[in-house]
């Protein structure tokens, strides 16, 4: 079954560099249960970069971080239950381990919670493959 409508929207892979990388994840509750990057819609008239910044504010609370880079010819795709086909481009963005995250309220929060942690155990945790296949892309833009 096609998708009927389609929705653009950000992924943003933060990550730490420090002596290895560090990535950010997020326990999502809403909707389903698992691990994932912070992500989001864009809004009618808003522009990509924008999108960004506010996804990873809203779903953080970080207001320092670097964005690096889009990471070209990588997008996440998939279709959600209202069986809309929703387009993500993706972003490397550094930020710091060591900058607190304030996650929203619990009743705000599509998330439970966050980890900092390697690549190894980012790849076992992610529960999609497509973002699997977006941290292994990832991986091999920061050799």
């Amino acid at each position: 079954m096609e998708a009927q409508n389609t929705m653009k929207g950000v992924t943003a892979v933060v990550y730490d560099k420090m002596d290895k990388p560090y990535f950010l994840l997020l326990k999502r509750k809403k909707n389903w249960k698992g691990w994932e990057f912070p992500k989001g819609a864009i809004k009618n008239g808003e522009a990509e970069l924008d999108a960004l910044k506010r996804e990873i504010f809203e779903e953080t609370g970080l207001q320092k971080f670097k964005i690096v880079k889009k990471i070209d010819g990588i997008k996440k795709e998939f279709t959600d239950k209202k069986n809309i086909l929703k387009i993500h481009s993706v972003y490397l963005v550094e930020a710091s381990m060591n900058i607190p995250i304030h996650m929203p309220s619990e009743s705000d929060s599509e998330h439970t919670t966050y980890l900092w942690t390697d690549s190894e155990s980012a790849l076992s945790k992610l529960t999609w493959d497509n973002d699997k296949q977006i941290l292994k892309c990832v991986l091999e833009e920061l050799k």
